[in-house]
């Protein structure tokens, strides 16, 4: 995980909470090949010593129809345009986990925010290059999922699993002019809609105030909207919510912090690498001006000027 400056970020909190709590249908939406077997270790540690969290690595089977084999799906979840640096970490990823694990490793990029201008393919030779593959959704894809919603819970039909996880990640999608407007009609429809039952409602009602919480904070409309959400979302459920946050943010902080320590290690380094030359320089000099002594004493011993 590469962290924005701010330290913040409500999509990658409720991310890592669906993915922790509900890998298998997260997996069913995105529309990936094979079937979820189990979620398998994130962070890893490189020959230089410093530390890389990926966002998603899940291991899974074949289904016969779109995989025949057994591999790694490593997903990242990007809020902003993929750049030359992050694709290459990208690719440092699917090295490691294939070499790691021994599986073909497919990387998939679920991007919100800026697909037109990120980076398509990374190599270091032109004999291997890495291609993610990308999935997005533009304004008019969202509003078209929005209105299945809503026609559907009009019409009292049951929610797919699918449906259910649209309510939290259009909200994601959608551009910044419409999110208010998106992310307060899907609460709406949330409250209507009784089809969705038991753990996985609590779960979509978690993550659905998140995206509240992104786009109201604790503003009266923000309250209202907290408020349509019980019971699922109550005053001691929103604690959760909130420490959540709290928890996502400093494990967020540490990160750049060690990421910070792994920059200035690697500066004292560079320091004391040109130290170590401008040493031997020095050394060469003194040595230098040495022999020139010793030669400066056995012209003026035989009287040859200099």
């Amino acid at each position: 995980m590469i962290l924005q400056p701010e330290i913040h970020n409500a999509n990658d909190v409720t991310i890592g909470y669906l993915i922790d709590v509900v890998p298998e249908k997260i997996h069913k939406w995105l529309n990936l090949p094979g079937i979820f077997v189990k979620n398998f270790p994130t962070r890893f540690i490189k020959r230089d010593g410093s530390e890389r969290e990926m966002d998603w690595l899940m291991l899974v089977k074949p289904d016969n129809i779109t995989l025949f084999h057994m591999i790694l799906i490593n997903v990242e979840f990007q809020s902003y345009p993929v750049n030359k640096e992050k694709i290459k970490i990208m690719s440092e990823y699917k090295d490691y986990s294939k070499t790691y694990y021994g599986f073909p490793v497919l990387t998939i990029v679920v991007i919100t925010r800026g697909f037109e201008s990120s980076e398509r393919e990374y190599s270091e030779v032109a004999t291997d290059i890495f291609r993610p593959q990308y999935i997005y959704m533009d304004d008019d894809k969202v509003i078209e999922k929005l209105n299945n919603l809503e026609q559907k819970i009009l019409n009292q039909e049951t929610l797919s699993d699918n449906d259910a996880i649209d309510m939290v990640f259009l909200p994601m999608f959608v551009s910044r002019k419409l999110a208010e407007f998106v992310t307060e009609k899907i609460v709406r429809l949330f409250k209507c809609d009784q089809s969705i039952k038991g753990i996985f409602r609590n779960d979509i009602g978690f993550s659905l105030s998140l995206m509240v919480r992104k786009y109201f904070d604790l503003t009266p409309k923000g309250k209202e909207l907290l408020e349509m959400m019980n019971p699922e979302v109550t005053n001691m459920r929103m604690r959760n919510v909130i420490d959540y946050e709290v928890s996502y943010a400093i494990k967020a902080h540490e990160q750049q912090l060690k990421e910070k320590e792994e920059e200035l290690l690697k500066k004292d380094n560079e320091i004391a690498k040109k130290d170590d030359e401008i040493a031997m320089k020095t050394n060469e000099i003194a040595e230098k001006d040495e022999e020139n002594t010793i030669l400066k004493e056995i012209l003026k011993k035989h009287n040859i000027p200099y």
